[in-house]
């Protein structure tokens, strides 16, 4: 068994933070009055008792890219007591166009870091989980532990990461939510403890995902490996790519997976991020209301669980529920 990762409590995160350890940053403001007004105008769409229920809450979220640094700040702006964030990757240049904590200043600079830093700036009055180095196998039972709900927002290549945050969260019977952007869209999945896995809709292993993540790593992977990650991971977490052009001619659809495969990098239209992370941090906040404060009392949508799968698309207007016994290349 490989030592856990070490934790460290504190106020503040240091000038020169440990990659290696991860942070609690415990509450600094303790204004009883200051928490109830910055979370005023939540009251009338949920009701006082549930906004204090919420003030009880851990979310955690793997992944401080497009989508999870946005949700971090969503989540403490709502009220939510804990918040628990976890990137290994640093910011790039091409990080601006989307991501939260991501700007000319921080570039090169660790993303779970620098985004801890932002969301310390919208408020200190609850507590952050700040992990550096990532889901690891040293990190991902600390990170879980005490957790309500978590977001699978792992980078897209990471699937060894990714199955192992997910037999973790399974093994603890904690539900993940993940959504994605792909062009104006937006697909939400469930994973629950009895729900399809990761694992089987990837076709992978954690062994073998372990193996090709490494070599993907070190620039080793295949052409025929790379092919099989891309395919397993949008076909997992894609189930359809959106058309947007009239002339389909131009070959979208296929020169997104040409870019992808070549370059490693997926094609993320600035404003979509916003759009998904909104829809994903709306039925996060139903889903705890529905399930574990106040159940029953809202005419809301069930999120099915995986291989169902929600869907929006701000481009076609076109609104999606499959079903979980339904086969998707069938709907």
């Amino acid at each position: 068994m490989k030592k856990a990762t070490r934790l460290i409590e504190c106020f503040d995160l240091p000038d020169n933070p440990d990659l290696n350890a991860a942070y609690r940053l415990l509450p600094k403001n303790p204004d009883e009055n200051y928490y109830r007004e910055r979370v005023d105008r939540n009251i009338g769409w949920i009701t006082k008792e549930e906004q204090e229920a919420l003030r009880k809450i851990t979310i955690g979220i793997a992944g401080c890219g497009g989508m999870g640094g946005l949700l971090g700040q969503i989540f403490v702006r709502l009220g939510i007591g804990e918040v628990r964030i976890a990137d290994c990757e640093s910011f790039d240049v091409s990080n601006i166009n989307r991501q939260f904590a991501a700007t000319r200043i921080t570039v090169g600079k660790s993303k779970a870091i620098e985004t801890a830093k932002k969301i310390r700036e919208t408020t200190d009055d609850t507590t952050l989980l700040v992990y550096p180095g990532g889901i690891c196998e040293e990190s991902v039972s600390g990170f879980l532990n005490g957790c309500d709900v978590v977001c699978d927002e792992i980078e897209f290549w990471a699937v060894a990461a990714r199955i192992l945050f997910h037999q973790a969260a399974r093994n603890k019977k904690i539900t993940i939510l993940c959504a994605d952007t792909v062009g104006h869209r937006t697909f939400l999945f469930k994973f629950t403890h009895d729900s399809m896995r990761v694992e089987d809709s990837l076709g992978l292993t954690y062994k073998e995902a372990k193996i090709l993540q490494k070599k993907l790593q070190n620039k080793k992977a295949s052409p025929e490996e790379r092919w099989r990650i891309l395919k397993a991971v949008n076909g997992t977490f894609a189930p359809e790519l959106p058309e947007y052009f009239i002339d389909v001619g131009h070959g979208t659809v296929k020169a997104l997976e040409k870019r992808l495969f070549e370059e490693g990098r997926a094609s993320i239209i600035s404003t979509n991020p916003i759009m998904a992370g909104g829809f994903l941090a709306n039925h996060i906040l139903l889903y705890l209301l529905g399930e574990k404060i106040s159940p029953g009392k809202r005419n809301t949508v069930n999120i099915p669980k995986t291989p169902g799968y929600l869907s929006f698309d701000a481009g076609h207007m076109k609104a999606v529920i499959v079903p979980e016994n339904q086969n998707r290349a069938g709907k």
